[in-house]
């Protein structure tokens, strides 16, 4: 087992140090990254076989439904109940179709929101690594020059010290930063069924930019009401049951007020989860929205912040020209500003994603829950609730 153990560990650290290769294309944007990771998505391929299994079962209750009709005779025994069986059976396997279909559009949404998520972890990635290595090279340059002030006594061997340890930390935070984009690019690449050490030489980013402003609470709800899948759901069963309930009453059932009271209950609950639909959406898009208006605030708090940054170091600058300051305060300045530039890109990226998101939310939405199996899933052709013994074509 130790053997066997090895092996895998070495294969595992091949596989990790395979040297990167560029893509055909090596030019990278969300919508590419998107379009292959719907299309990669094994959850939607899987969703895409459960459609497609609802879909045939409905066709086949609607022929069997159809054969029943041709064979039903006037008068007959039981004969409104086999009609409104005939007509109920089909409505019910429709609406379950039409859920799983819902689903599934759900389903494709939450697949794309997290393409779009992981792109934008990997401009995260990629913004860092560029301010960073421009640091890492200014220091560098810093650094090569304090030796030269060193030779020429302007500056002591404390100060070109602590020059050479700020370089050396830039050097290391460089790195690292490529490390965190090398993970984030086969991160990418997993998602859109590439090989890992795929590379990009261009990270386009042109349409990935926040709104300025965002709207008010009221209006997102209301987009939300008319568009989420819950409410969707909840609404169709909710018709289901009443035309189930004014088909029903054509039977004139043995026990009229029990059919009545049984049928109303269902009528009850079924408006009872509308009503909670609805509320839990409105509960959903406010805790989005109180996101959304924190990462507006902090993308303005950050844009300040570097604003702030960049007039310090170019003061600093200016200072250090005319010997007022010393090499380590410049350096200071100038790794602020590095810092800076860095919060504020992921906090425009964040406060896009964040609108993103809640478009997402107030569409169909984006957090499928599991679906029952549609291998599990039937409703059988020769009943209905409205009577649950089998059709006879003979009655």
């Amino acid at each position: 087992m130790k053997k066997i153990a090895a092996i895998l560990l070495s294969v595992s650290m091949l596989a990790c140090s395979a040297p990167p290769v560029m893509a055909a294309d090596d030019s990278l944007d969300i919508e590419k990254v998107a379009i292959a990771t719907l299309k990669n998505s094994q959850d939607l391929q899987t969703y895409e076989k459960r459609v497609e299994i609802y879909k045939k079962n409905y066709a086949n209750v609607t022929e069997r439904m159809n054969q029943l009709r041709a064979a039903l005779v006037l008068p007959s025994f039981n004969y409104y109940k086999n009609v409104v069986t005939i007509i109920t059976t089909p409505l019910e396997m429709k609406n379950a179709v039409d859920q799983v279909s819902n689903g599934q559009q759900v389903a494709t949404s939450g697949v794309r929101l997290k393409a779009y998520q992981a792109y934008q972890q990997l401009l995260k990635t990629k913004y860092a690594m560029d301010i960073k290595q421009e640091l890492m090279l200014s220091l560098e340059t810093d650094y090569k020059n304090a030796q030269l002030e060193l030779e020429q006594g302007t500056i002591s061997s404390p100060e070109l010290r602590l020059s050479e340890i700020t370089y050396l930390k830039a050097q290391y935070d460089y790195h690292s930063a490529q490390n965190s984009y090398d993970s984030a690019t086969q991160s990418v690449n997993q998602l859109m069924g590439e090989k890992l050490p795929t590379r990009y030489s261009t990270l386009k980013d042109d349409n990935i930019v926040p709104a300025a402003t965002i709207k008010p609470l009221e209006d997102y709800i209301s987009a939300a009401l008319g568009s989420r899948v819950e409410i969707i759901n909840a609404q169709n069963t909710l018709d289901l049951k009443k035309k189930e309930y004014d088909l029903g009453k054509s039977e004139i059932p043995t026990d009229y007020d029990f059919y009545v009271q049984k049928q109303e209950y269902a009528i009850g609950s079924a408006e009872n989860d509308l009503s909670l639909a609805r509320i839990n959406v409105q509960e959903d898009i406010t805790n989005f929205y109180k996101n959304l208006e924190a990462a507006m605030k902090n993308l303005e708090a950050q844009k300040a912040l570097a604003d702030q940054a960049a007039l310090n170091y170019q003061a600093a600058e200016a200072q250090y020209k005319y010997l007022q300051i010393t090499l380590v305060d410049l350096d200071n300045a100038k790794i602020a500003k590095a810092k800076a530039d860095i919060a504020y890109k992921n906090a425009q990226l964040d406060a896009w994603l964040a609108q993103i998101t809640m478009d997402s939310a107030c569409g169909i939405g984006y957090q499928p829950k599991a679906p029952s199996s549609a291998e599990n899933f039937s409703i059988s052709p020769y009943k209905s609730e409205n009577n649950p013994n089998p059709i006879d074509s003979r009655d």
